[in-house]
């Protein structure tokens, strides 16, 4: 396996290096801005970390994870001396930051991610185009994430997502296929130690109930995506105030966000597969049939003395 080495920045820029790690795992989400981090390490007595800011691990010399320290914690037992350190990317300080709240008139979008995404060190955006929306509030508690967010479901019936290189993009996933997931003979393709295929009736909702303006739940919206299992599961909705002028697309996301649910496939691969959320990833196994073409929702990296493996979750390209 490839050597891993964590450095822990301090607030003066002095770096602190370990290797040989006992457990990490790095997960990437498409649900979330921020990757995650979770590491523990032996140390050895007079060196023990102090206070530190910035994480940066690497595999091979390759960067796999960079942000900042949330979490540290030094601990002795009858087997040593550990140091754990948990961490998110940059992304997690558009979660830990609160929007103001207030109302925004024609308002565009590469605006609204100066304003609320920009002071926060992004500064690449890519979507279909510019739209501005006649009357947008902010209303209290919302995250500058959460904003941004509700902002692009309601102009491009689309979320945001953080790809690669911290770039912000609003748009359609690629019907590409970057990587195979196969253990058949004779095909090329990352192999597989384990895989399922997970069908969730449950998730399904059948229709929502909207409250107007009067405050009379008067609208009732059918599942947009169909209902061919017969699901009964009814929901009465509030819109939210950023959607206070269009409240179908509240009912819209959620009904979205509840057939992601509805079909999922997850993959165990040896070794470190280097794959990001929104991928579209062919799954053609032999036990379970062939699945397609899938969008790739989760994956985490996890390295331990048990092995080092990749776990793929999929979801349908249809709700991604």
């Amino acid at each position: 396996m490839e050597p891993v080495t964590l450095e822990l920045t301090y607030p003066g820029g002095e770096v602190y290096r370990l290797s040989h790690p006992l457990s990490v795992s790095v997960t990437r989400t498409l649900e979330s801005p921020a990757q995650s981090l979770a590491a523990s390490f032996p140390i050895v007595k007079g060196l023990l970390p102090g206070i530190g800011v910035g994480v940066r691990v690497t595999r091979g010399g390759k960067e796999l994870f960079s942000g900042f320290c949330d979490q540290q914690t030094t601990r002795e037992n009858g087997e040593g001396r550990t140091f754990s350190v948990q961490a998110r990317s940059r992304g997690g300080l558009l979660l830990d930051n609160e929007a103001l709240p207030r109302t925004y008139y024609n308002i565009t979008t590469r605006e609204l991610f100066r304003q609320h995404l920009e002071p926060y060190g992004f500064t690449r955006l890519s979507v279909p185009r510019d739209h501005e929306a006649g009357i947008f509030a902010v209303s209290k508690g919302l995250c500058e994430w959460e904003v941004f967010r509700a902002f692009c479901m309601r102009a491009y019936g689309r979320y945001p997502v953080v790809a690669r290189g911290d770039r912000v993009a609003v748009e359609e996933r690629s019907s590409s296929p970057v990587a195979k997931v196969t253990n058949r003979p004779g095909e090329a393709g990352l192999r597989y130690l384990r895989v399922e295929d997970t069908l969730r009736r449950a998730s399904v909702i059948s229709e929502m109930i909207l409250r107007d303006r009067q405050g009379n739940y008067s609208r009732r919206l059918t599942n947009p995506f169909g209902n061919p299992w017969q699901v009964r599961r009814r929901r009465y909705v509030i819109p939210a105030a950023e959607y206070a002028t269009v409240p179908l697309a509240d009912g819209y996301q959620q009904f979205l966000s509840a057939q992601r649910g509805v079909h999922l496939a997850e993959a165990v691969l040896p070794g470190w597969a280097d794959l990001w959320p929104g991928d579209c990833v062919e799954m053609d196994t032999g036990g379970i049939g062939r699945q397609g073409a899938m969008t790739l929702w989760r994956c985490r990296w996890d390295r331990s003395d048990q092995g080092e493996y990749t776990t793929l979750t999929l979801t349908s390209r249809a709700y991604s």
